[in-house]
């Protein structure tokens, strides 16, 4: 049964540690429904701490909140925006067939775009989508993701290279070939609520988690996959977290400057997701926000008036 009319689900997203999770997770329960992880890198199975998986926080009063699309593949596998959009596909027909309206809930752009435009299984839509992600990185970001794309060729950088000339490099890397006999995808329809918290507030509750994995063991978990054989190329094409604590194991980065920048970094990142989101209601999706430094409960109950507003 539809619990969303006109719509065929919810999405929540938002900033990286604005309690999305928490959030989809009561809306999840509220309307007895299941959780779609749009997140790039909790599709691994081997990455725990550093992606925030936070497993734990999918149950309420005792009850398992079924989720989708976490822990789906293995490290040593290129996991690609393609592949997710082929998951997503298999995976909205199975729900459709047991008439399950979910919840989506994640913050890596592109995936998240992926769940609610529709286009044609080719190279050029998604491509535009890589497009509109790389564009929100900064130069030295892109060269380090060139250098370390697992399609690279040995080309050479020029001193001057320019960001527009970085990122149809990567697009050329990523899509090598034209793929034909096109196929449509039919997104999700979702009514959207977006979580913007002060950017203060958000600055100390990025700092706090950061504190809070590094004391739970997440350079161990980058150690264990180094001793697991996965490379440090491997690991710092995962950004973030696990780029930076490769960087320190390595001896490039001390502590507390591996630190220093890990935090500079996440806050760099926050500020890009709001950038896609921005992006995203120029396209013509309408976010409802939830502004503010709120608990979870009363985002809950904001995003429930939303939801009879828009549905009633």
């Amino acid at each position: 049964m539809n619990n969303f009319n006109p719509y065929d689900s919810l999405l929540v997203l938002g900033p990286t540690a604005s309690g999305k999770t928490k959030l989809a997770v009561e809306l999840a329960y509220h309307f007895n429904t299941e959780i779609i992880s749009a997140d790039s890198r909790q599709v691994y199975q081997e990455l725990n701490i550093g992606s925030g998986k936070d497993l734990d926080e999918y149950k309420k009063d005792g009850i398992d909140i079924p989720y989708h699309l976490i822990n789906i593949c293995d490290l040593h596998v290129e996991f690609t925006l393609s592949n997710f959009i082929q998951h997503i596909q298999t995976l909205k027909s199975e729900l459709s067939q047991r008439a399950v309206s979910p919840v989506i809930c994640g913050g890596s752009g592109m995936y998240i775009e992926s769940c609610i435009k529709k286009f044609d299984i080719t190279n050029e839509p998604i491509s535009k989508s890589l497009r509109l992600e790389l564009e929100l990185k900064s130069l030295e970001d892109l060269k380090d993701i060139y250098i370390n794309h697992p399609h690279f060729k040995s080309d050479i950088l020029e001193n001057k290279i320019t960001k527009s000339r970085l990122i149809r490099l990567i697009e050329a890397l990523s899509y090598p070939e034209k793929k034909s006999n096109a196929s449509r995808f039919q997104s999700y329809n979702p009514l959207i609520i977006g979580l913007n918290p002060d950017k203060e507030f958000r600055w100390i509750m990025i700092e706090n988690r950061l504190i809070k994995r590094l004391n739970e063991g997440m350079i161990e978990e980058v150690e264990s996959l180094l001793n697991k054989g996965f490379s440090h190329e491997r690991l710092q094409r995962l950004g973030l977290e696990y780029k930076y604590i490769s960087l320190y194991l390595k001896g490039d980065l001390d502590f507390e400057a591996m630190k220093e920048s890990l935090f500079f970094e996440i806050r760099r990142f926050s500020k890009r997701q709001m950038t896609y989101f921005r992006k995203l209601e120029k396209d013509g999706f309408e976010i409802n926000w939830i502004h503010g430094n709120l608990e979870t409960i009363e985002r809950l109950e904001i995003a429930l008036k939303i939801i009879k507003n828009k549905t009633s």
